[in-house]
């Protein structure tokens, strides 16, 4: 009995209420009975997420891996094939250019925030040279850059003269000159294609 300001109770039958304990028993065995033959094994097997230490570029992904990560449309340089004494150089095999080694060259300078568009980038903007120097590049910045010949990368004879490949910041590379011609030659850094200057070779 309920009075006008009371809600009804609702009440189930015996049937109804066994009824619903029985599915939860059940739900419940049935969970447990796939849960306990699998409990060795996810104990055993981490979760794939904490697994994932990745030691390289995923396969079919191009690039440069470098102090900040991996750095699209830059080809890492093949290690250089020599025989007898030159063999144990740790130079760099790259176009038109090395791993700094040996006395330098020409110096060239990659500024201290380079990597700011407008700001001063390669010292001296023009680089004046017999052919036939050798260049020795010098990042002064904290990130990657490189010296490649060319506008851009969309010019068709991009890095086809010379190329550093990537110079982490504070390193060096060399570039040599004796197969370029007499004549101006545009470069730019292929990590950061707004950076630009001009070697005129002699």
């Amino acid at each position: 009995m309920t009075t006008h300001d009371e809600s009804p109770i609702i009440r189930t039958s015996s049937k109804r209420m066994a009824q619903g304990i029985a599915i939860i028993l059940i739900l419940t065995a049935v969970g447990a009975g796939i849960l306990i033959p699998e409990w060795k094994n996810m104990a055993h097997n981490a979760p794939p997420a904490s697994l994932i230490q990745p030691e390289g570029p995923p396969p079919g992904q191009t690039g440069v891996q470098t102090s900040l990560g991996t750095i699209e449309g830059v080809s890492k340089p093949k290690p250089a094939e020599t025989t007898g004494p030159a063999a144990s150089s740790n130079t760099t095999a790259i176009p038109g250019g090395t791993a700094s080694s040996g006395p330098p060259g020409t110096p060239l300078t990659i500024l201290q925030g380079a990597s700011v568009q407008g700001s001063p980038n390669y010292d001296p903007a023009t680089l004046t040279i017999k052919k036939g120097d050798k260049i020795t590049v010098t990042n002064k910045d904290t990130v990657p850059h490189t010296v490649t010949s060319g506008t851009g990368p969309q010019d068709p004879t991009s890095a086809k003269s010379f190329d550093t490949s990537i110079i982490e910041g504070g390193q060096s590379a060399d570039i040599t000159t004796d197969k370029l011609a007499p004549g101006e030659l545009p470069y730019y850094c292929s990590v950061h294609p707004y950076m630009t200057g001009k070697l005129v070779v002699q």
